[in-house]
């Protein structure tokens, strides 16, 4: 038994010190909408539409920028891990921190 307590205290206190951060959180939505505008299906859309998901395919990076002020974030510190909800451009995630990573089950929804 106090093996198991001992195993459980350790455990928590390296997810503590290891949780990610708000810097981390950014990290995890800029992965979250490159991984978005990677499996984005351009047939279906206008012609607008179309040129700007080609556009930022070419460069996420940029693309990130100009979106990032429509994506609403609540960064939430739970103790020994942290979470992180999304909001913006008809989506949403939630995705969770703990040793150093962020984790998005499900991805992004619709809204």
């Amino acid at each position: 038994m106090l093996k198991t307590l001992i195993f459980v205290a350790l455990v928590a206190g390296a997810a503590y010190v290891t949780k990610p951060d708000e810097a981390d959180a950014e990290d995890a939505l800029r992965a979250q909408l490159t991984l978005a505008l990677a499996t984005e299906d351009l047939s279906g859309r206008s012609i607008e539409q179309r040129l700007a998901l080609a556009a930022c395919k070419l460069d996420v990076s940029t693309c990130y920028d100009l979106v990032r002020p429509e994506i609403a974030t609540v960064y939430t510190d739970l103790g020994v891990i942290s979470r992180i909800k999304m909001a913006g451009l008809g989506k949403t995630t939630t995705c969770y921190g703990v040793f150093t990573k962020f984790f998005c089950p499900g991805g992004l929804k619709d809204a």
